[in-house]
């Protein structure tokens, strides 16, 4: 049995927080949870699936019962591209898990 090496180049970090998310080419908002972030991204859950390729924006609900190193690294605003879109494989889950890698930002 081989062991898949975790090719990923920056560290990620687990957390738990309330976010918003909207599509720009949508006027309506959704409520997910913040599970991970790191460096040039962040991956929530949603009960709402998004396209590969949307642009969306997400921020911060509630900075309640979130870990000061949760909030060192993560903006409290921020816009990205997904990246990836997958639905929970328990049948009895309506959740998605998806990934957004940050926009460039420009000065």
């Amino acid at each position: 049995m081989t062991v898949s090496k975790d090719e990923r180049s920056d560290e990620r970090f687990d957390c738990k927080i309330p976010i918003v998310v909207s599509s720009f080419n949508s006027r309506s908002s959704t409520d997910a949870l913040l599970v991970t972030h790191w460096v040039d991204g962040v991956s929530f859950i949603s009960d709402d699936a998004f396209f590969l390729g949307a642009a969306v924006m997400f921020r911060i609900r509630s900075f309640k019962n979130s870990s000061s190193s949760d909030l060192e690294r993560l903006p409290s605003v921020s816009i990205g591209e997904v990246k990836w879109c997958r639905k929970f494989p328990d049948e009895a889950s309506a959740e998605y898990e998806v990934g957004i890698k940050y926009y460039p930002q420009v000065y």
